[in-house]
């Protein structure tokens, strides 16, 4: 397994890429992040993914860490960072890449299914929910202060109390700093109003896997178990691990993925 970094140049910008490359050729991957967070999400699954050979591709979203910026109207609406993705795979001449995303990029990932779905091998779905999430997280206070004052601003007198002594703090203070506000503003808004899509995915007939943190504390339990029945699908846990099982259990994450993709590689 080999591992190389690049900036490859999607639409009006260049977005920052990892990709985590197998000794042996089974498939390819898209890896999708979540809400403020980049690449680096991945760097304890890749390599497994990798070595259960799937050339994994993952980047930091538009706006986000070390990709660029833009100043597009609509550049980090869910709707464009799918086609992104959808493009990224195109770039690295991947034939129906298997499509993963986590949290906020579990929407982005159904979004990229329905907008293009003879582009992928399957959807996998991953601590993620059917819609935003305004009954239960709201980030309007932080907009609110974002549209006012700087990233560093809020990072100061809010989040830096609440990333203390998490791990990877050093690499969340980085990349909070490097993003554009625009985006996290727009994601933010994303988070708390995007709509279902569920029936439009199901449509596509992709192969979809849902999975969750035993202990997942973004969208309610039940209205993930919801989706995926509302998907036709049973979800799948990862013991002993919370909103991000790629780093809480990262062994147990790798296998159940792909494990799924090896079942629909034709």
């Amino acid at each position: 397994m080999t591992v190389s970094t690049q900036m490859v140049p999607i639409r009006d910008g260049k977005l920052a890429v990892v990709v985590y490359e197998p000794k042996v050729h089974r498939g390819d991957a898209i890896l999708i992040h979540g809400f403020t967070g980049s690449k680096e999400d991945f760097a304890e699954i890749g390599p497994l993914l990798a070595d259960a050979g799937y050339r994994v591709v993952t980047s930091d979203n538009r706006g986000q860490f070390e990709s660029e910026n833009s100043d597009r109207d609509d550049a980090y609406t869910i709707k464009s960072l799918a086609r992104d993705h959808m493009e990224l795979a195109r770039h690295f001449g991947m034939d129906k890449p298997h499509l993963f995303g986590h949290s906020f990029g579990g929407l982005v990932a159904q979004r990229a299914a329905v907008d293009f779905p003879f582009g992928w091998k399957s959807l996998t779905i991953f601590c993620s929910g059917p819609h935003g999430m305004p009954d239960w997280v709201n980030l309007q206070d932080d907009i609110d202060f974002l549209e006012k004052h700087s990233m560093k601003d809020l990072w100061d007198t809010k989040l830096a109390g609440e990333h203390e002594g998490r791990k990877f703090f050093e690499l969340r203070v980085k990349r909070w700093h490097a993003s554009d506000k625009r985006s996290v503003i727009t994601h933010a808004r994303h988070l708390m109003s995007e709509p279902s899509i569920v029936q439009a995915v199901k449509a596509t007939k992709l192969p979809i896997n849902v999975i969750r943190g035993q202990y997942d504390d973004a969208w309610p339990h039940e209205i993930q178990a919801k989706m995926a029945a509302d998907l036709g699908v049973e979800i799948k846990l990862i013991a002993d691990a919370g909103h991000c099982p790629n780093e809480d259990q990262p062994e147990q994450t790798a296998r159940v993925i792909a494990e799924f993709w090896d079942q629909h590689n034709q």
